[in-house]
């Protein structure tokens, strides 16, 4: 199986991948938008030694699955993704990193193409979620252009800035995801 487009491809983490991983999680416009494990800071620099363990856990996972996304012409790593279904693999989690130089460029969605074709189209999963602040209006709109629906709020979920921020819950269904014609990607074959 294979996660790919013309231009990106989607791969298991190597250790070797730490020092461009650390590069763009920090980049300081990334804070509070790396998805990264609990228990690492989400709002402060990474070392290499915590990126390196943060690969580590991403590999032990085993309900989870943590991508990079490279650039299929340079082999470039130019960011990350994460499907998880916790305790319900018909309703998994998923999110998306781009490094900040490869933003606005269509990546993303690719990404998000790929990881929603792959789960309505080989796994149990009738709802895919996500969550984002609702201070980060890209993500909000990103979500919205393919298709994703706010669904709740978790109010003051965090602070950030002097002030308290609420969390954005945003679904699709796999019903709504086949109304928008599927995919043309064809991940996983």
């Amino acid at each position: 199986m294979y996660f790919q487009t013309e231009q990106i491809k989607l791969r298991p983490f190597e250790l070797d991948d730490a020092p461009d991983l650390r590069a763009y999680l920090n980049h300081p416009k990334l804070g509070g938008r790396r998805y990264i494990p609990r228990g690492f800071p989400d709002e402060v620099p990474l070392s290499l030694t915590q990126v390196e363990a943060m690969i580590k856990k991403w590999g032990e996972e085993e309900r989870e699955a943590h991508l990079a996304i490279e650039l299929t012409d340079k082999q470039e790593l130019i960011g990350h993704t994460e499907f998880e279904w916790d305790w319900d693999p018909q309703a998994p989690w998923v999110s998306v990193v781009i490094a900040r130089p490869h933003q606005r460029r269509g990546y993303g969605t690719q990404v998000m193409q790929l990881i929603l074709e792959y789960l309505f189209e080989n796994t149990p999963a009738h709802n895919v979620s996500s969550w984002m602040a609702d201070w980060n209006q890209a993500a909000r709109s990103f979500a919205k252009k393919l298709g994703f629906q706010e669904r709740g709020r978790s109010r003051r979920e965090g602070f950030r800035q002097g002030a308290y921020f609420d969390g954005i819950l945003v679904d699709i269904l796999r019903p709504e995801h086949q109304a928008k014609g599927g995919l043309s990607y064809g991940a996983g074959r």
